[in-house]
């Protein structure tokens, strides 16, 4: 098997973050796979050249970064220039089958540029929850979607959507994200909030993620104002929102540490240190970061949207998903959850079913199908 990646998802020197679970997938694929030939190619829009290096560990797909025309926010053709650089770049040595990754431009272009070749494509969530909602967009993803192989959606949520929006059911599988368990699981709290030099007296609410309005953490920061004793907020990751966001904090009294971004053992230790994983968002798919905090054992308090409730388990000390934006009811759960104990050995459990081995055996299964037909 000869498989080619495309997607402008996948890490770089420079953002070792940027598509980090498709990176895990393929390495996973080739523990899978071993005879499978695998290699990568990132388009990212950009109106010139990318001079990019993989990381050392990314080395082995051999991957090649790549640049494509685009036109920001009304974009409704962006496809068909990266149907051109997809054509440029893969020339006439065509894989037996193409896994990408993102709907638009990327999945639409692919197949655009080697239509004779068999195509999985994998939707990741914000490509289906505001794409659909745009005209040119959502023709160009049901095209695709009814002559592409099949779609892996990363929750059910997707493609439930998807069918909604006229996209053929028989062709949507969902697969969830699996979780690195050598790396995120159960530890001692007071050890790690030592270790990152953090208060080991009072309670940690932690969020992982970009710094964006689809994030919602003005919410988040509300409600932690709102209980009480009030803890420490910290938030990894970064974004265009962050001095907005020390703005808000600082009139609510609340604070704050803006951590900035680390790599994944670094975030399980924040996450092993802390006594909530939080999310607020205005949409999701599954997000990885709550799956990595119930390995962790960790509660989670969540905003009900997407694929959440799919995953996380209600109940005492499990998990609490809020409806709407109102901080009242999300400051409630999230108090809820740092005064009943952590049911840690029930979470770590739970999160044991999501591991990237059972990711990249339903993968393979659906590429080497793809390449029957």
């Amino acid at each position: 098997m000869n498989l080619l990646f495309i997607s402008n998802l996948f890490p770089d020197t420079t953002q070792p973050w940027r598509g980090l679970d498709n990176a895990t997938a393929l390495a996973a694929l080739r523990e899978a796979r071993p005879d499978w030939t695998i290699r990568a190619l990132c388009i990212r829009p950009s109106l010139k050249p990318l001079a990019l290096k993989c990381r050392d560990v990314d080395e082995w797909l051999q991957p090649k970064y790549a640049s494509t025309f685009y036109v920001p926010r009304f974009g409704g053709l962006n496809h068909r220039f990266f149907a051109s650089a997809v054509h440029r770049h893969v020339g006439t040595e065509k894989p037996d089958v193409v896994l990408c990754s993102w709907l638009f431009p990327d999945a639409c272009g692919t197949h655009l540029a080697i239509p004779d070749v068999p195509q999985v494509s994998i939707a990741q969530g914000s490509d289906v929850h505001r794409y659909l909602d745009m005209p040119m967009r959502r023709k160009a993803i049901l095209c695709m979607a009814a002559k592409t192989s099949a779609i892996i959606t990363r929750s059910a949520d997707l493609k439930v959507r998807l069918i909604k929006a006229g996209a053929d059911g028989q062709r949507i599988h969902p697969v969830y994200n699996g979780v690195d368990h050598g790396v995120f699981k159960p530890a001692d709290r007071s050890e790690a909030r030592r270790e990152l030099g953090l208060n080991t007296d009072g309670k940690i609410v932690l969020f992982v993620g970009n710094f964006l309005p689809v994030k919602g953490i003005d919410l988040l920061i509300n409600a932690c104002a709102q209980v009480t004793p009030r803890p420490t907020l910290v938030l990894i990751g970064n974004g265009p929102l962050e001095p907005a966001l020390g703005e808000q904090a600082a009139q609510r009294g609340l604070e704050v540490i803006f951590a900035g971004r680390h790599n994944a053992s670094s975030v399980a230790r924040h996450m092993q240190a802390a006594d909530v994983i939080c999310l607020s968002s205005l949409n999701e798919g599954v997000p990885n970061v709550l799956l990595e905090a119930m390995a962790c054992g960790k509660p989670v308090v969540s905003t009900r949207v997407g694929g959440i409730h799919e995953v996380v388990p209600l109940g005492s000390g499990l998990g609490h998903l809020v409806e709407g934006r109102i901080s009242e009811p999300y400051a409630q759960a999230l108090s809820a959850a740092l005064t009943v104990p952590a049911a840690s050995a029930a979470l770590a459990e739970h999160a044991q079913q999501f591991n990237w081995p059972a990711t990249a055996e339903a993968y393979a299964r659906l590429i080497e199908s793809a390449r029957l037909r």
